[in-house]
């Protein structure tokens, strides 16, 4: 058997979204440069979240990237989010 604390990644969340569009523009551009990513809904079913239009029932999104990645993911996020990511973390 192989000790699987050998390969355990450390994941950190970039700053929650509201609408699953602006995650969809997160996440394609993370992958274009190469950064993991996770992407977790805040349902209080626990279930599976689908992007559908630009809401998901006002429920959160969060983008989870490994720690190593944060700063450069972070970055990504401000750059496209700019002034909408106050309002896309509005309640």
């Amino acid at each position: 058997m192989t000790d699987s604390s050998e390969s355990r990644t450390d994941w950190k969340s970039l700053p929650p979204l509201r609408g699953g569009v602006w995650v969809a523009m997160v996440t394609d551009v993370l992958d274009q440069q190469d950064i993991p990513n996770l992407v977790k809904t805040d349902l209080s079913s626990g279930g599976l979240g689908q992007i559908i239009g630009t809401e998901q029932l006002g429920k959160g999104w969060r983008i989870q990237v490994p720690v190593e990645f944060y700063e450069d993911a972070l970055n990504i996020f401000e750059s496209l989010m700019g002034d909408n990511a106050a309002e896309a973390d509005a309640s």
